[in-house]
């Protein structure tokens, strides 16, 4: 990429080592993980795990680089030529941000809920089953050109939870999983993009563009229009990218992702890229059905060659959540929770928090299975499958 060949003409003319070599360095003298350090500069735990490899030689902010000095507690000196070897000339540091004060609370040491009901699922060892679906899907991303894939599935269903699944557990060490969940899918080095399309400012086309940019760490045109997303993306992009997009119909309802930029969309997936882009998009509806979506049908759809179906849980992988549980369940309460459930991952985070909570505050009788059974009734829907029409 020429950011990395212009990175390595600043390296020389300030005779500085290689970015990547002085991070790994004080990330060692330091005795943290790269993820640590994601967390505390606040970027996706790919693009450290890119600076670190030396995929991205020259990160675009220099922010980044002040907090990440600031978390590896540097010398001035050590500060100065961090930033130099991340293409930052000395004259630029003009402010360097104080590290936060010392607060009692610390995230770091806090510990997930067992159970999480409500956001969706994105940590990977809260994360349970479709171990079927998912091997079908890395499958697919294992050759070149990247295919195509639609996730199909019903309101609560865990459509983002598997997408957040799936753009994080390669990546995430062993040590942050549970004992034996796999990792291995396929190997590490893909970058990935997770696009809300719920979020307003993912329905206007230039924050989009520039959103997408900016995780790809590439160059932001300006103007940030289709055409020079296009042409940027022509020259720069050279690492497999799977662009994960979530609830794509709010996408196709906004007025500003008109027909041309679908259509750019599909170029993107189709001929642009040399097949290294990758699109996987979850919705409601099949891609045959959202095609014609506001009235106006959409080229971009056509290309996804792969649908599948979100459903339940099969009843091992359903066990496998219920027995995470800190306290174990009876066998006639587990049972019941089957039942109840009908294997649906939403349900089942329902009933076992309710069960989990009156085991806790040592709560005797029948009463946590009517409040389970009361925080069900929105969801009750989940158990009258989608018809297929």
């Amino acid at each position: 990429m020429s950011n990395s060949s212009s990175q390595v003409k600043i390296s020389q003319q300030t005779s500085v080592p290689p970015f990547a070599y002085l991070l790994n360095s004080y990330i060692k003298r330091r005795c943290i993980d790269y993820t640590e350090l994601a967390d505390y500069v606040e970027v996706r735990h790919e693009t450290v795990l890119r600076w670190l490899t030396g995929k991205v030689s020259r990160p675009r902010q220099q922010q980044s680089i002040i907090r990440c000095a600031d978390c590896l507690n540097l010398t001035n000196a050590e500060r100065t030529e961090l930033l130099l070897a991340a293409g930052f000339s000395s004259q630029r540091v003009t402010h360097v941000m104080p590290s936060p004060p010392n607060l009692s609370l610390s995230f770091a040491s806090m510990y997930s809920s067992p159970f999480v009901i409500g956001p969706p699922i994105t940590e990977p060892r809260q994360f349970f089953g479709r171990e079927y679906l998912l091997k079908r899907i890395f499958d697919l991303w294992k050759c070149m050109p990247l295919q195509h894939i639609a996730v199909v599935g019903s309101k609560r269903s865990g459509k983002t939870s598997l997408l957040h699944y799936i753009r994080r557990i390669i990546d995430t060490p062993n040590e942050q999983l549970r004992p034996n969940q796999r990792n291995n899918w396929m190997i590490p080095g893909y970058q990935w993009v997770f696009v809300d399309f719920q979020d307003p400012r993912m329905c206007y086309q230039e924050s989009l563009l520039r959103y997408i940019l900016n995780e790809l760490d590439l160059p932001v045109p300006e103007p940030c229009d289709l055409i020079n997303f296009m042409e940027v993306t022509d020259q720069y992009l050279e690492i497999p990218t799977l662009i994960l997009l979530d609830e794509v119909s709010a996408g196709l309802a906004a007025h500003e992702l008109d027909e041309q930029f679908w259509w750019g969309m599909r170029s993107l997936g189709s001929n642009h890229a040399g097949g290294k882009v990758g699109f996987l998009m979850t919705a409601h509806e099949p891609p045959e059905k959202l095609a014609y979506a506001q009235g106006n049908p959409s080229p971009f759809f056509n290309i996804f060659g792969h649908v599948f179906n979100l459903g339940a849980l099969t009843m091992n992988e359903a066990l496998d959540l219920i027995h995470s549980s800190p306290i174990p369940f009876a066998d006639n309460d587990v049972e019941w929770i089957l039942e109840q459930s009908a294997l649906w991952p939403a349900l089942l985070q329902i009933l076992c928090h309710s069960r989990l909570v009156a085991l806790e505050e040592n709560i005797q009788g029948e009463a946590w299975k009517k409040e389970a059974v009361r925080r069900m009734k929105p969801y009750l829907y989940l158990l009258h499958p989608m018809r297929e029409e």
